[in-house]
C-alpha cells in the first residue's frame, strides 16, 4: 500500500508551522469577523476570534483524519 501525504517534518519544524497556522488563523479571523460586522469588530469581540480559531483548527484536523482514513480504506481494498 503506497502512503500519500506522510508527514515527514521533525517536531521542531511541527512546533513552528503550528505557530505560523495559528497566525494565520487568527489574520483569518479578524479579516472575515470586520469584513462580516464591521471594520474593528473582532478586535472588541475578542471571544469571536478564538470561537473562529478553534473551528478552524477542528475543521482543519478533521479533514486530515478523514483523508488518512480515507488512505487507510482505499489500502484495504486491495
Amino acid at each position: 500500500m503506497e502512503m500519500v501525504n506522510r508527514i515527514l517534518a521533525n517536531n521542531e519544524t511541527l512546533l513552528r508551522q503550528a505557530s505560523k497556522t495559528a497566525e494565520q488563523y487568527l489574520q483569518d479571523a479578524i479579516g472575515s469577523i470586520d469584513h462580516s460586522l464591521g471594520q474593528g469588530y473582532a478586535e472588541q469581540h475578542p471571544e469571536l476570534i478564538a470561537g473562529f480559531m478553534t473551528t478552524a483548527a477542528l475543521d482543519y484536523g478533521a479533514s486530515v483524519i478523514a483523508r488518512a482514513l480515507g488512505s487507510l480504506g482505499d489500502g484495504l481494498d486491495d
